[in-house]
């Protein structure tokens, strides 16, 4: 991929992070060779600074810069999961791994301080990510609800994390979903408007859910209804749920919307860099 001027790769997955990140730490050799000299701490250390590079190209607004470092922090990390620990497999920390066993590198270990330094970089970088990605023109919600799902299995009760989460879900009409976070979040934050607002339209959504599934089954089984007739009527309660909804979301996915995401992400990234 291109690299970017903001001082880090154009980078919009870990796939793309692992693989610079690689060319970043040399050749395998190399890799192993390094691995022999490398402490957990001075990992740790690696790490942090580029956490702090893309916190730094966040708040300059570079966020595919930010991403890009965000990537490479939790690739210096994942070189310190155990064996099939959580966040090595599927990785170049796994190749890494491999490449040092077969090298005679020394194995890495580190004590339960490191592990809780490990976990926190890693959640702050994944709800960061997290937070990068909700400021693109066209949001991977998926990929949103993924990062907060990692930050949550080292965070359970993040409020940050519980919000993007729900927010993502409510985006991909998963309601159920969604209702589950922002509950859990307002349980963490109760004063918190933009939770509250989620769920008053995740509870309408969910409502409209419950018209069209009816609606449908109306057309379905109404037997004094001819078969064509049937089929205009739910075509047309559909169509009439789904107006609604544009119209519900084109004010969720508008200038409100984006108001209320930049200010959780500037709470997250902002006042003293709670989440970084």
């Amino acid at each position: 991929m291109a690299s970017s001027d903001d001082g880090g790769s154009d980078l919009s997955d870990p796939q793309g992070a692992t693989s610079n990140g690689l060319s970043e730490l040399g050749p395998p050799g190399a890799a192993a060779s390094r691995m022999k000299a490398v402490d957990p701490e001075e990992m740790i250390s690696k790490a942090a600074a580029h956490k702090e590079k893309g916190n730094e190209l966040y708040k300059q607004k570079k966020y595919k810069g930010a991403i890009g470092q965000y990537h490479r922090a939790l690739l210096y990390l994942k070189t310190l999961h155990k064996s099939g620990g959580p966040g090595a497999a599927g990785s170049a920390a796994l190749a890494m791994q491999q490449v040092a066993a077969l090298s005679g590198a020394e194995d890495t270990s580190t004590t339960s301080e490191q592990d809780a330094a490990i976990a926190e970089l890693e959640a702050n970088c994944y709800n960061n990510l997290a937070a990068c990605l909700l400021q693109e023109p066209e949001v991977k919600y998926a990929k949103v609800s993924s990062y907060c799902a990692q930050v949550l299995e080292r965070k359970p009760g993040n409020s940050k994390a519980l919000y993007r989460y729900g927010l993502a879900l409510y985006h991909s009409k998963d309601y159920d979903g969604a209702l589950s976070k922002l509950h859990q979040a307002l349980q963490q934050s109760p004063n918190d408007a933009n939770v509250k607002r989620y769920i008053k339209l995740t509870q309408e959504g969910l409502a409209r859910q419950v018209q069209r599934q009816r609606a449908m089954y109306k057309g379905m089984f109404d037997s004094s209804t001819p078969a064509s007739g049937d089929a205009q009527v739910g075509t047309g309660a559909s169509a009439g749920d789904r107006q609604e909804e544009d119209v519900v979301l084109t004010n969720a996915d508008g200038k409100g919307r984006k108001a209320e995401e930049d200010k959780s992400i500037t709470d997250s990234n902002g006042n003293n860099d709670a989440d970084a």
